[in-house]
């Protein structure tokens, strides 16, 4: 019994004291205002909620969404021709922009991904919102991490 306490105690304070740190956290020193928002708006409206965050009065950069679009294309069908599975990407293209508005970087993001076809087409159409959902959230994570990493 003292055991399993000392070895309980133990492994909460390395656990408790190495170090860990999210790689994607607000920093205190990161400050960005979405200027415009070109191209699709599903995703505009996602990665605008994701970096609000990060919008202050005395802000560093100034990004831009250049173009943002989605593409859904048949990756493989039946022996019918009926769809069997899709690919599924979402492009972002941004403009980083210091507060003399001079671009300093452009950088393209892309996430794909593949899924298989669902009978049902309400269900099919929820199940792709959420994927556009979630590469888009990908996307503004990655935003981030290479907006910090400057």
């Amino acid at each position: 019994m003292m055991k399993k306490a000392i070895f309980t105690i133990l492994i909460f304070l390395f656990t408790s004291s190495c170090g860990y740190q999210p790689l994607v956290f607000k920093n205190a020193d990161l400050s960005i205002k979405l200027d415009e928002l070109g191209g699709n708006s599903k995703i505009n409206y996602i990665i605008k909620n994701r970096l609000k965050i990060y919008e202050e009065k005395n802000n560093n950069y100034n990004l831009e969404i250049v173009d943002s679009n989605i593409n859904k294309i048949v990756a493989s069908m039946d022996t019918k021709g009926n769809p069997k599975s899709y690919q599924l990407s979402i492009k972002l293209i941004i403009n980083l922009k210091e507060n003399t508005n001079i671009i300093i970087k452009d950088k393209n993001f892309i996430s794909t991904t593949n899924y298989n076809t669902i009978s049902s087409k309400f269900d099919l159409k929820k199940y792709e919102d959420n994927l556009i959902e979630n590469l888009t959230e990908k996307i503004s994570d990655e935003i981030i991490l290479y907006i910090q990493t400057l």
